[in-house]
């Protein structure tokens, strides 16, 4: 029996739906936008990976980089890296994405998958990646972000 089977007029109670903040809506956005893009180049990267110095090496923006010290620079380091810096991080972008995804769908469990996977990303670089120096702007706006999702966890499940 239910509460309608003695109050005919009345209805079953109905718990209220959680809303998801407009502040959770923007963030999540940004972040499907960043780890959506940054796993697909890192995808291509570790499909390519051993077509890409080549590629570099041909390509009409390298002779135009290469009185810019910084890029020439930033080019070598990215083509020693070893196949596993991209692999990792397609993988590690891909779990930050679905983290984001599952925060989207109001699941706590995407912020624990996001904070590991964005950790990972901060670390990778430094373990296979030859006189890497840590991004710290990059650093910064991970734990803004981390902080950001951890302020809306009360809405989540």
């Amino acid at each position: 029996m239910t509460m309608s089977d003695y109050f005919p007029n009345e209805e079953e109670p109905r718990p209220t739906p959680v809303k998801r903040s407009p502040g959770l809506t923007f963030i999540c956005i940004l972040t499907f936008v960043f780890s959506g893009l940054m796993f697909v180049s890192f995808l291509f990267n570790s499909i390519y990976y051993y077509y890409i110095p080549g590629i570099i090496a041909n390509s009409p923006f390298s002779k135009t980089f290469s009185g810019n010290e910084g890029m020439t620079e930033a080019i070598k380091i990215m083509t020693s890296a070893s196949i596993w810096f991209f692999i990792l991080n397609t993988i590690f972008y891909g779990v930050s994405l679905g983290g984001a995804i599952l925060m989207f769908s109001l699941r706590k469990v995407g912020f624990h998958f996001y904070t590991v996977a964005q950790i990972l990303l901060l670390i990778t670089p430094m373990i296979y990646m030859a006189d890497y120096k840590t991004n710290f702007a990059y650093t910064v706006i991970t734990a803004i972000f981390i902080f950001l999702y951890y302020t809306n966890l009360r809405l989540m499940k």
